[in-house]
């Protein structure tokens, strides 16, 4: 009886200690959609050079399925990411309702360029022009499956090169209507 009851707790302990494992948690890369202003509040919006933007982003890396990556001319790469089919209509009505507006990659906690919206998009695809690097590319591809993996394997780099960005001292801080700071993203 002390064997089954020792065989069972041991059991139980092991269980345990997986199920309280963290899960390898996505590469932090999201889009965020420019708000219309300030007037919604530092809880809600965050600021990138001048532009604001609804803290909430519109997708992450799990919304996408494949992407593909492309060298650019200073050694960095472009990314292409595709959504998975269930997300595109969302793509295609945010676009739609927000044309002449901007959507803000940000991966790693780092700002990408921004991407003007001049007409409704309802390829799928989701561009971040030039910035990444190796590592990014690695780290996506944890998540989100190559479209060529031969040559993204290739790529891919065991550390980040990219320095993280400095704050910088002489920054004017925005505020919202009530006085909060709004958070910046550099």
């Amino acid at each position: 009886m002390k064997t089954i009851s020792f065989i069972l707790s041991s059991l139980a302990a092991v269980l345990l200690g997986t199920s309280c494992q963290q899960q390898q948690r996505a590469y932090p890369l999201y889009w965020f959609e420019q708000a219309d202003g300030s007037e919604a509040g530092a809880t809600f919006t965050i600021v990138y050079k001048d532009r604001y933007y609804v803290r909430q982003p519109i997708f992450n890396l799990e919304h996408f399925e494949k992407f593909e990556s492309f060298l650019e001319t200073d050694g960095s790469y472009t990314v292409t990411l595709y959504l998975k089919p269930e997300y595109r209509n969302r793509l295609y009505l945010t676009t739609l309702n927000n044309q002449g507006k901007y959507l803000l990659p940000v991966v790693n906690g780092m700002a990408f360029t921004p991407i003007l919206i001049d007409s409704p998009v309802n390829t799928g695809k989701l561009t971040i022009w030039g910035g990444l690097n190796g590592y990014d590319l690695k780290m996506i591809s944890r998540k989100v499956e190559p479209v060529r993996p031969e040559i993204e394997e290739k790529r891919y780099k065991d550390k980040d090169p990219r320095p993280r960005p400095k704050m910088p001292v002489d920054t004017n801080i925005m505020r919202d209507p009530s006085g909060r700071a709004i958070p910046q993203i550099y």
